[in-house]
């Protein structure tokens, strides 16, 4: 009589352990993909790349179309910034209307929280920019120039056919 609920609980416990891995692989992989997010610099090469490397663009068309990403991707990104400057405005606007609701002891709360998660948005900030200085160098130096277009493969060394 009392194994079935034994397996009953057995089973449950088997769920809870599989939903508690599932939410730590998860966050793992939303962690990552948050920090290696390609910054607003890396767009036209990378959308340029994808391209080249999906539709196989023949060097006079790398050259059309270079400009025509360059150009909208950097609208893109001014339209990022509208938009990442009026959400700051709106939030603020938020936590004063909040402040105003609060007694002092909640309001010193709540502004030590909101510091809090300004030191943390600034902290990540920093290191976005720090990455976004170091993208695609070496460890030892500065990224050495470029004699083709980003997506052009290398010519084939010498005395070997292209191709091979």
């Amino acid at each position: 009589m009392s194994k079935p609920w034994q397996v009953i609980l057995v089973l449950i416990g088997i769920f809870v352990a599989g939903g508690v891995a599932g939410g730590f692989v998860t966050l793992r992989v939303c962690k990552d993909k948050l920090v290696n997010r390609p910054v607003p610099e890396e767009w036209a090469p990378k959308h340029l790349k994808r391209l080249n490397d999906r539709l196989e663009l023949t060097p006079e068309q790398q050259e059309q179309i270079r400009p025509i990403v360059r150009r909208n991707m950097e609208q893109l990104n001014r339209i990022r910034n509208t938009f990442v400057e009026e959400t700051k405005t709106v939030v603020e606007g938020m936590q004063r209307e909040i402040s105003a609701k609060l007694t002092p002891k909640q309001r010193t709360k709540f502004e030590r929280m909101n510091r809090e998660l300004r030191e943390m948005r600034e902290a990540r900030e920093k290191a976005e920019k720090a990455r976004r200085a170091n993208a695609g160098r070496p460890e030892d130096g500065p990224r050495p120039p470029r004699d083709r277009p980003p997506g052009e493969n290398p010519p084939p060394p010498p005395g070997k056919p292209p191709g091979n």
